[in-house]
């Protein structure tokens, strides 16, 4: 999944909404970059929702053009409107909507090409899931339900990952840590992704470029780039378990209630099961000992 291309995509749309302020045009022009992680946030109302509809095939703009690659999505002029089955679009959302009726392992098969796709134990794995693949969804706690439903988002192998403020509802300690996890995740995989929240100094520490959304229009925000280098996003754990494989090291950590791999390239003789760390996300997953 890793390794396949990921086209940019450029959008421009124009519709009538009605704001709070009163009637006015959605209009927006603008590109994501290939396998970039972009940020998009704004007051309520502004049309952040109706945006990752578009996107997704769910509303019509009156005018517009998705050029994704090679391929166009929509192309209102020439009367092009690609079905939101094709476009191949993962999407997460504030609630989970898991199904109930399965195990998290079953959710994300059910999303993936296949019920033995080898993605589903990388996904289990990369995202800490995988000792609780057998339960339901109504056991879970929230974070744990936002998690599966981000991978079940990515075992589609989507060529683009919208996020509707998936983490809002959350308490600030968890959603700091499903941050962090969307972070990695992402750069593990390159899908190009578009996050919506309310929150502007989170995605401001996790974008690649950041997109302000005010009464229809987009405004470019800078630069989201040196704000992640400069506040990078941080969560404390303790190390449960660490292994060696391929010359990296692959440490396992219990940040809260949840668990998380990461593999980084070190020495494991410098770990400890039940040391303190922290894992700051930046460009790069970095985790260093807790004085």
């Amino acid at each position: 999944m890793g390794d396949i291309l990921m086209p940019t995509i450029r959008l421009h749309a124009r519709m009538n909404l009605l704001f709070a302020s009163g009637p006015a045009p959605l209009d927006v022009d603008f590109t994501l970059k290939a396998g970039s992680l972009t940020g998009l946030y704004g007051p309520s109302g502004s049309g952040k929702t109706t945006l990752l509809r578009i996107l997704a095939g769910l509303t019509g703009p009156e005018t517009g053009i998705i050029q994704v690659g090679d391929q166009i999505w929509l192309d209102t002029s020439r009367r092009i409107n690609v079905p939101t089955q094709q476009r191949n679009v993962g999407m997460v959302f504030q609630d989970a909507a898991l199904f109930p009726n399965m195990t998290v392992r079953e959710n994300v098969q059910y999303a993936a090409e296949n019920r033995r796709d080898p993605i589903v134990d990388e996904l289990l794995e990369l995202a800490g899931l995988m000792n609780l693949a057998g339960r339901k969804p109504a056991s879970l706690s929230g974070g744990q339900r936002q998690r599966v439903a981000l991978i079940r988002a990515l075992a589609r192998r989507p060529r683009m990952l919208l996020l509707d403020e998936p983490f809002s509802a959350l308490d600030v300690e968890t959603r700091e840590q499903l941050l962090a996890e969307l972070v990695r995740l992402h750069q593990r995989f390159g899908t190009t992704t578009v996050l919506v929240s309310h929150h502007q100094e989170e995605i401001q520490r996790v974008a690649d470029q950041v997109i302000r959304l005010e009464q229809g229009k987009a405004y470019l925000v800078e630069p989201a780039l040196s704000a992640r280098k400069k506040d990078p996003l941080s969560v404390h754990g303790v190390i449960t378990a660490l292994r060696t494989e391929a010359g990296l090291a692959q440490i396992q950590i219990q940040v809260g209630n949840e668990r998380i791999t990461l593999e980084v390239p070190l020495n494991t003789s410098e770990w400890q099961p039940g040391q303190p760390v922290m894992v700051s996300i930046t460009s790069a997953a970095q985790v260093r000992k807790m004085d």
